[in-house]
């Protein structure tokens, strides 16, 4: 069975992004701030925020740890993020200032941007940002945006109706974490999250009570019905199939309704009847 690694939910304060050297906007200053290696100690608060310090590349957590150690003191309850994997003989320090430290090896991760944006947003647990796949165990260790790490089969992730199937050395994640890809193949974090979670469970029928007969739940149910996935209707995007079925774009019209019919198998007037 699929097991939760860790059970406690924690709201995310204020983020601190260490080594990120692209122009970023649209970060609201009272909850991301984006420093260099060089001003460290002027980026962190002296205490009374929850922090998760995300640290883009090896340098910049060397840069962090050296910081916080020179400040004298162990932030308890801060988290450590890292995009890349860090120095091994640093990992037992880490372990001891921080209070959860993911990326030690293996992970592959949402792109900065989007990562941070999940991590900041209100539906952060709703989403995976990373994860590493054992071959030897068979497992997917997934992580979700409240940095809960949840571990499912590769089982789980079955051949699709057009004879796709994952691939499991090609672990990678985007739309803003909705969506983890295997190679070519794809997994809604939806669907995941809908067999390993009781609560998303019940947070997903009920919103599915007031939803269910809109034209993207009609067409999600029926999309699964017939084992496709959301890149399986070229020329329309991915994103702007799972756009649709989250409601986020009204009932497509024209060529685009007449794609989805026709990939489908149905008439036109016939998706939003399932």
């Amino acid at each position: 069975m699929p097991r939760t690694l860790h059970s406690s939910r924690e709201a995310v304060e204020h983020c601190i992004v260490v080594g990120w050297k692209r122009r970023v906007r649209g970060y609201a200053p009272e909850r991301v701030t984006f420093c260099g290696r060089s001003n460290l100690k002027a980026c962190i608060p002296s205490g009374g925020q929850r922090l998760v310090f995300v640290s883009c590349e090896g340098a910049s957590t060397d840069a962090l740890l050296k910081a916080i150690l020179d400040a004298h003191f162990g932030r308890i309850g801060d988290q450590l993020l890292m995009m890349q994997a860090p120095r091994a003989e640093s990992v037992p320090v880490l372990e001891g200032v921080f209070a959860r430290v993911l990326g030690i090896g293996g992970y592959q991760w949402l792109p900065v941007e989007e990562l941070i944006k999940v991590i900041t947003g209100k539906d952060a647990a709703n989403r995976f940002i990373g994860g590493a796949a054992d071959s030897e165990s068979r497992r997917l260790a997934l992580v979700r945006g409240d940095r809960q790490t949840v571990v499912v089969p590769f089982s789980m992730f079955e051949e699709t109706g057009t004879g796709m199937k994952p691939d499991f050395g090609a672990l990678a994640f985007t739309d803003f974490g909705h969506t983890i890809k295997l190679g070519e193949y794809e997994a809604s974090a939806d669907a995941i999250l809908y067999e390993i979670d009781a609560d998303y469970r019940r947070m997903l029928n009920k919103e599915r009570q007031q939803n269910e007969r809109s034209f993207g739940a009609s067409l999600r149910r029926l999309r699964l019905q017939k084992r496709l996935k959301r890149s399986d209707f070229s020329p329309l995007a991915a994103k702007t199939v799972a756009r649709i079925e989250r409601n986020e774009i009204a009932k497509p019209h024209g060529k685009s309704l007449e794609i989805l019919a026709r990939r489908l198998g149905v008439a036109v007037d016939e998706i939003e009847t399932y």
